[in-house]
């Protein structure tokens, strides 16, 4: 009994602090959340109108020690300019500049090279690297997109005359034409490949690509 009268007078403490910060609107968050430099400029411009500090957090919609907090480093400041918050240093990137550069040049290449490929190609470079951050970084920081490669026909243009020419010299003749011809062995000739083609041989070149997302808007507005 004794532990559950413990138990319900913490659980009551906590939603009394809760309810204080909230009719106070004090702020309840952490140390390290930055402000944005909107929102900074509209507590200076406030200040210098005259409004209180608890007016302000208000208006704001933010709490009042974060508030004063910005007041402060107003005045500190000299009371002219406005502060601006600290650059946070954060987790180093794990690809760096020099890094991205020789990834898109291979890319341009090669544009069938996958995520996997390029840090077997690297192991200097990407060592330390994960798949899914190469990945990533394809996608969000280089702006490439995974697509089907196009369709396209595997005959030329002289492909397609020749075999015109052959069918044209050749439609006459006769079954007993045909059999006095020696043969050599079958072959296995693909006339298109892409990746909706249901064809799973050595000669069928279906794969995804990367392209780049301007290249592809130009070449939807070109079609």
């Amino acid at each position: 009994m004794g532990a559950v009268c413990k138990l319900l007078s913490r659980g009551l403490v906590v939603f009394l602090r809760f309810v204080l910060c909230f009719c106070l609107n004090i702020s309840v968050m952490g140390s390290g959340t930055e402000l944005g430099r909107d929102t900074i400029v509209a507590i200076i411009t406030l200040y210098k109108e005259g409004y209180k500090c608890k007016d302000i957090a208000t208006r704001v919609g933010i709490g009042v020690r974060q508030v004063q907090k910005w007041i402060k480093k107003f005045r500190d400041g000299g009371g002219e300019d406005i502060p601006t918050p600290k650059p946070r240093s954060g987790r180093p990137r794990k690809i760096q500049n020099r890094t991205s550069k020789v990834i898109k040049r291979q890319l341009d290449k090669n544009p069938t090279l996958t995520a996997r490929k390029l840090k077997e190609n690297n192991p200097a470079l990407l060592q330390d690297v994960s798949v899914r951050c190469i990945s990533d970084h394809l996608l969000k920081d280089l702006q490439y997109r995974s697509c089907c490669a196009k369709v396209l026909p595997l005959l030329s243009a002289k492909n397609v005359r020749d075999r015109i020419a052959f069918s044209k010299k050749y439609k006459d003749w006769t079954l007993e034409d045909w059999e006095q011809v020696l043969w050599s062995d079958e072959s296995t000739f693909v006339v298109s490949s892409g990746c909706r083609s249901k064809r799973k041989n050595w000669q069928d070149a279906s794969h995804n690509v990367w392209r780049r997302s301007s290249s592809l808007e130009e070449n939807r507005l070109a079609n």
